[in-house]
């Protein structure tokens, strides 16, 4: 996949993508949460690529949208919660 494929076709003046990567999640592990009703029923939109170093998805872009609460039904904050 080239980088030009990552783009999203919507955002005409997109910056290119910076893939990002969660380090030591298993060490870290949380959740993320509404930060209205700390549901975790939420929505994010994004686009992630294949890295054939690590052999996992990583997050290439979010879109710069919100992310929806299903429960709120409706766009909302994130709040990241330790995960027990």
């Amino acid at each position: 996949m080239n980088h030009a494929s990552l783009l999203n076709p919507f955002h005409l003046n997109q910056e290119p993508a910076r893939p990002v990567r969660i380090v030591n999640r298993a060490v870290a592990r949380s959740r993320p949460v509404c930060s209205s009703c700390q549901s975790d029923d939420i929505i994010a939109h994004a686009t992630v690529q294949w890295s054939n170093e690590s052999q996992e998805w990583e997050l290439a872009s979010t879109f710069g949208r919100p992310t929806h609460c299903n429960h709120c039904d409706g766009a909302c904050e994130i709040t990241w919660l330790p995960l027990k």
